[in-house]
C-alpha cells in the first residue's frame, strides 16, 4: 500500500470514524448503503429515510392521529431528490427548502374529502427524534457512469447526506481535498450527492477546512471554536488514548449533532443563486446576540448590545442569519426584525440582500409608511434608513412590544444622538 494512502486511512480517515461514532453516529457499511441506495448513481438511504418519514410523521383530523399513507411516503422520499436541471446550488436550494420546511400531501379523510398536510424530513425541535449515521468509501457514479468518486465519509441525518468529508494524509495539504471535493461537485462527476450536502469538509490530522454545496475554492474558511468548555468538555468525553488533533477539534466543532442541526438549520442562506454558510465569526457574535437578548434588565426589557465588523467581513449576511434565528427560534413570541442604516444606498444594499433569502422583507419608503409596516404587522423583517423615525416620532407613533429588534447597521454613525433617541421613541 502505497504510504500516503495508508497514513490517509490510519491517521485522518480512521480517527475521523472513531470519533464520529463516539459522537453519536451509528456506523453503516458501504455495502449496507449500496443495498439501500438501489444504485450505486443514487444516494438516499431509503430504508432509513422510508423508517423515519413513517415515525416522525403524523396528521391530526378530528381529533384522532394518523400516519401517512405508504404512497405519500415513496412520493416524498422521490420529491427530496430534486434533478439537477437548473444547476447544483438550485436543485440544492430546493432540497433545503424541504428539509427545512417539509412537504405537503393529499390525504382522504372522513367520507372522501381529501385535506393536504404538512411531512417533514427531520424534527428540528427534537434533534434525538433523529437518525445519525456515518459510513466510509461512499462510491458513487457519474450519471454516464464514465466518472466515479467514493468519498471517505459521508455522514446522515435520517438516511439524508448532509456532509462530505475528504481526509488526506499529514504530509498532503488540505488544499487537495478542498480541490478534489470541487471536483466531484462538477456535473461530469457527483453532484447528485452535493446537492444534498449542507457542510463539506477537507481534513488532515493537522488542518481542516469547510465550506458547503458550490462553494468556490478562496471562499473555504476555517473554524475557529470560541467556546472552550464546551471543546474542552467534548475532547475529555471522546478521545481517550492519544492527543487530541486539530480534526478531532473540528469534527467535534461542527458535527455534534445538535450543533450541526444548529448550523444547517439557521446559518445556511442562498444570497443570490449563491449557498453560503456561516464563519465562525458570525456564529459566535449570534449565540451571544441572543444569549444577551434573553437576559432581561430590571425593568423586564430585552438588552442591547454592539457587534463589532471589520469591513467585508459579512455583516449583512450576519444581520440576515439574525433575523432568521429570531423569527424561527421565537415565533411563539411573534417577533418583528427592523433593519436600519443611515444611507439609502446601504437600505438599498441591505434590502437586496434580504430578497436573495426566505425572509421576504419590507422596505420603508417614507415616514408615514414605515409607521403603516410597524403597525399593520404582516412583515417580519423591514428595512429603513434611520431619518424616517423623525416622521414616525412626530405621528406619535410608539410600538411597546418588546419583541421589535432593531439592528442597526454603520452603528457607530447613527447609534447616538437626536436620531437615535427618536427611534428608541418609536
Amino acid at each position: 500500500m502505497d504510504q500516503s494512502v495508508y497514513l490517509e486511512k490510519n491517521i485522518s480517515q480512521q480517527p475521523a470514524l472513531d470519533l464520529l461514532q463516539s459522537m453519536g453516529y451509528t456506523y453503516i457499511s458501504p455495502q449496507d448503503c449500496e443495498a439501500q441506495r438501489g444504485s450505486r448513481y443514487h444516494v438516499l438511504l431509503k430504508d432509513i429515510l422510508r423508517g423515519q418519514l413513517r415515525r416522525l410523521n403524523r396528521y391530526t383530523f378530528a381529533g384522532a392521529e394518523n400516519e401517512f399513507s405508504a404512497a405519500n411516503i415513496e412520493r416524498a422520499m422521490d420529491d427530496l431528490d430534486e434533478p439537477l436541471t437548473d444547476g447544483l446550488v438550485r436543485a440544492s436550494e430546493k432540497i433545503y427548502d424541504a428539509l427545512l420546511l417539509g412537504k405537503s400531501y393529499p390525504e382522504t379523510v372522513g367520507e372522501g374529502k381529501i385535506l393536504s398536510f404538512n411531512l417533514r424530513y427531520i424534527d428540528w425541535e427534537h434533534p434525538e427524534n433523529n437518525l445519525f449515521h456515518v459510513t466510509e468509501e461512499f462510491a458513487v457514479d457519474s450519471r454516464d457512469k464514465l466518472h466515479n468518486a467514493r468519498p471517505d465519509l459521508v455522514l446522515f441525518i435520517n438516511g439524508i447526506p448532509f456532509a462530505v468529508i475528504e481526509c488526506k494524509a499529514p504530509q498532503i495539504s488540505v488544499e487537495q481535498a478542498v480541490e478534489q471535493n470541487i471536483r466531484n461537485q462538477q456535473k461530469e462527476y457527483i453532484p447528485q450527492l452535493y446537492k444534498f450536502a449542507q457542510i463539506v469538509l477537507a481534513t488532515n490530522k493537522n488542518s481542516v477546512k469547510y465550506a458547503t454545496a458550490g462553494t468556490t475554492k478562496k471562499f473555504w474558511t476555517v473554524w475557529k471554536e470560541q467556546d472552550t468548555d464546551f471543546l474542552k468538555d467534548a475532547l475529555a468525553r471522546y478521545i481517550h488514548d492519544r492527543i487530541p488533533t486539530e480534526q478531532d477539534r473540528n469534527l467535534i466543532s461542527l458535527f455534534t449533532p445538535a450543533r450541526v442541526m444548529e448550523l444547517i438549520r439557521y446559518f445556511v442562506l442562498f444570497d443570490a443563486n449563491v449557498k453560503k454558510i456561516c464563519r465562525y465569526q458570525q456564529y459566535f457574535a449570534i449565540q451571544e446576540i441572543i444569549k444577551t437578548i434573553q437576559q432581561p434588565d430590571e425593568k423586564g426589557n430585552r438588552q442591547s448590545g454592539v457587534i463589532w465588523h471589520t469591513q467585508g467581513s459579512g455583516k449583512s449576511l450576519t444581520m440576515v442569519m439574525l433575523a432568521k434565528y429570531l423569527l424561527i427560534e421565537l415565533s411563539s413570541c411573534h417577533p418583528r426584525v427592523i433593519i436600519v442604516t443611515d444611507r439609502k444606498e446601504l437600505d438599498r444594499q441591505i434590502a437586496a440582500t434580504f430578497s436573495h433569502t426566505r425572509l421576504n422583507p419590507a422596505r420603508a419608503i417614507s415616514g408615514r409608511n414605515l409607521v403603516d409596516l410597524l403597525q399593520d404587522g404582516r412583515a417580519d423583517v423591514i428595512t429603513t434608513i434611520i431619518n424616517k423615525f423623525n416622521t414616525a416620532e412626530k405621528l406619535e407613533h410608539k410600538n411597546l412590544s418588546r419583541d421589535v429588534f432593531l439592528l442597526v447597521d454603520e452603528s457607530h454613525r447613527s447609534n447616538y444622538g437626536l436620531l437615535a433617541t427618536r427611534m428608541r421613541t418609536v
